[in-house]
């Protein structure tokens, strides 16, 4: 299975239903031309007739500044220099969102969480138990900063999208929900979030 995960709006609408087949990757752009092609693409199929290919309009998104700069290395975890938790493109990102300092802490409790969904162990049980335990505290926490819920969801979603924004990450991340599937958790009625 060719899954490839396009982040946020990445032709999905904004995080809801972004998983999409693909056999790229990453989403970085093998042409160093921004402007569409007028013949047939090499490898790639654009996404209308002689417009760019998702990847070119990421790329080009990105250099513009419309589109978070992600990181698209190989390595699971990515970088985080801060080692809080949270990968660095997604904490810059969560940075130039116009939210309140309470509203940017729940981000980061969701994106910390998501994180985890990507390096636990598999086999182990409990730490997949504790991992959707994080997940569900980090909704809750969501949900208590933002008023109404609904503004949470779309930040929710694309931070989703952003975590598991390569191949193996996308794969990584069906695996662990394959791995959690089945199990309950409930949401919490105390206060969850993150001090």
């Amino acid at each position: 299975m060719a899954a490839m995960l396009t982040a946020c709006g990445g032709g999905s609408g904004g995080g809801s239903g972004f998983f999409g087949t693909g056999s790229g990757s990453s989403a970085s752009s093998t042409g160093s031309s921004s402007e569409p092609s007028s013949g047939s693409p090499s490898g790639a199929s654009p996404t209308a007739p002689g417009s760019l290919t998702l990847a070119q309009q990421i790329e080009q998104l990105e250099r513009k500044g419309g589109y978070p700069t992600l990181d698209r290395s190989a390595d699971i975890a990515g970088p985080d220099a801060k080692k809080n938790g949270v990968r660095d493109d997604i904490e810059a990102w969560i940075n130039t969102l116009n939210v309140t300092e309470p509203q940017r802490e729940a981000l980061m409790q969701k994106a910390k969480s998501l994180q985890q969904t990507l390096l636990v162990d598999l086999a182990d049980k409990d730490a997949v138990q504790r991992v959707g335990e994080g997940l569900m505290a980090s909704t809750h926490c969501g949900a208590t900063r933002f008023k109404p819920f609904a503004e949470f969801i779309g930040p929710n979603q694309k931070i989703e999208a952003m975590t598991a924004n390569t191949r193996q990450r996308a794969e990584r991340y069906m695996q662990y929900n394959k791995a959690s599937s089945g199990s309950v958790t409930t949401l919490p009625n105390h206060d969850t979030c993150e001090p």
